[in-house]
């Protein structure tokens, strides 16, 4: 991963997070003062699933699969939501989920023999050790517990479509490090030295980051957490 490219990512991440904030509340604003009947819009909230894919697919670097991945899997899902709700589509969960084994077999055939495919490791539950100081973690359908080593760890950045990923830090020396996460429907444990402060500039989107970590005042060292969740949860603890 290119660290220089990262503050670049997560001021557009959070370009994207306050022009939607602004749009909900001008939106909220005018059906205060009774110039738009907002419970008439409320049920087309899939458009801002679409809109947050295209952006994401768009902005993505040539070559980046994985946030090209999130913005397909955003623009995928939010269409077939919108779809639904315009009455177009007459589908429940219970009859599209094949569209997830389906997903997956593509995947699967995009794989070369011993080699992880586009995605990264994406299938299978996986644990490893990591001696690497920057981390470039891809997660799809997939369980991966990460433990790493390195005394020397900077940061680096984790993707996870619809997978589990538990990162461990603890054993990890550095006195500041930047981790860029991009979590959409998915889950990400994270622990982190007892030493080590959490700083989270990271955006949500209809996720939650629940921070379990203790209260350091006077810490040692820090993370920051950067980045996107859409749909997701991400835990973080000692």
């Amino acid at each position: 991963m290119n660290t220089g490219n990262t503050p670049t990512r997560a001021a557009r991440h959070q370009l994207w997070l306050g022009l939607t904030l602004v749009l909900a509340g001008g939106a909220f604003l005018l059906d205060n003062l009774h110039f738009l009947e907002l419970r008439r819009i409320l049920p087309f909230w899939p458009v801002l699933l679409v809109a947050l894919g295209a952006a994401r697919l768009l902005t993505a670097a040539p070559g980046d699969k994985g946030e090209q991945l999130i913005g397909g899997l955003l623009l995928g899902v939010g269409s077939l939501l919108l779809l639904r709700r315009l009455g177009w589509l007459h589908m429940e969960w219970r009859d599209f989920w094949p569209l997830v084994l389906i997903g997956a077999g593509v995947l699967v055939m995009t794989r070369r023999p011993g080699q992880a495919g586009v995605f990264g490791k994406a299938f299978g539950s996986v644990s490893q050790d990591s001696l690497d100081r920057q981390l470039d973690v891809k997660a799809v359908l997939s369980g991966q517990q990460i433990r790493v080593q390195s005394q020397d760890f900077v940061g680096g950045q984790l993707q996870a479509a619809l997978a589990g990923v538990e990162l461990d830090l603890s054993q990890a020396g550095f006195q500041r490090a930047v981790l860029e996460v991009s979590v959409l429907m998915a889950g990400l444990e994270l622990r982190l030295p007892a030493d080590c402060r959490l700083r989270v500039t990271a955006s949500s989107v209809l996720g939650q980051i629940e921070d379990k970590t203790l209260p350091l005042p006077q810490a040692s060292r820090e993370l920051e957490l950067r980045g996107s969740l859409v749909l997701g949860g991400i835990t973080v603890r000692h």
